[in-house]
């Protein structure tokens, strides 16, 4: 029986464009420095993964869409604080 790997994919789609969107960046960023073993933070920018935003439905900006086992398990269109974020990352791990 093969071992489910109990990673989290944290990414996060944003437009140079969009004010709340840089506004999210260095919330995405603290998360990021913390360095957790089970979590891989990658970013996306919306105008140059067009194929991707489409694959993951995105429809606005700033969306952060977290994958556990490459099923989505988690979704948040907006700003949040990166103590609430960090609260779902570890409840979801």
């Amino acid at each position: 029986m093969e071992k489910e790997n109990n990673s989290l994919k944290l990414l996060q789609f944003y437009a140079d464009w969009c004010q709340p969107c840089q506004m999210m960046m260095p919330i995405i960023e603290s998360i990021k420095s913390k360095g957790y073993p089970f979590l891989e933070v990658l970013q996306y920018n919306v105008d140059e993964e067009a194929a991707l935003s489409l694959k993951y439905t995105i429809r606005s900006v700033p969306t952060v869409v977290v994958l556990k086992n490459n099923q989505e398990v988690w979704r948040y269109t907006g700003l949040m604080r990166a103590s609430e974020l960090e609260e779902i990352l570890l409840s979801l791990r």
